[in-house]
């Protein structure tokens, strides 16, 4: 339960109830590492995503952004197109620290934010949904 609750005020403070994303926040951005892409792929995406029909057919990952300094929790999102839906991404904001992923938001619309950063994620094409 704790872990929700981390998650969920790390994607709050992401981008605020209906507001964009802070200043500090948006400034905090960095590339992803092979890591946190490695990471996602081994706990989110092939444990959590698994769907029978489509495979992944565009996807992107975002900057990471520092959310809480002091208790070290980042986030980034990620956005894919499935084949099934061809041209519709799907967007899933995902909160960490430590290596250990705290939770994830499929949907999330705080991951549209313009100032967020994308980056090409080829590990995930072609990959089932």
């Amino acid at each position: 339960m704790r872990i929700k609750v981390l998650a969920c005020t790390a994607l709050l403070m992401l981008a605020g109830c209906n507001a964009p994303v802070s200043q500090s926040v948006a400034d905090s951005q960095r590339a992803p590492s092979s890591d946190v892409r490695q990471n996602f792929i081994n706990i989110v995406f092939k444990r959590s995503y698994r769907h029978e029909a489509g495979e992944v057919v565009w996807a992107r990952i975002s900057s990471v952004v520092l959310l809480e300094p002091e208790k070290k929790i980042y986030a980034y999102c990620v956005r894919v197109v499935p084949k099934r839906s061809w041209g519709d991404w799907a967007y899933l904001g995902v909160s960490f620290t430590d290596g250990q992923i705290l939770g994830a938001t499929a949907n999330d619309y705080r991951c549209k934010d313009k100032r967020l950063h994308y980056y090409p994620f080829p590990e995930l094409t072609g990959m089932k949904t």
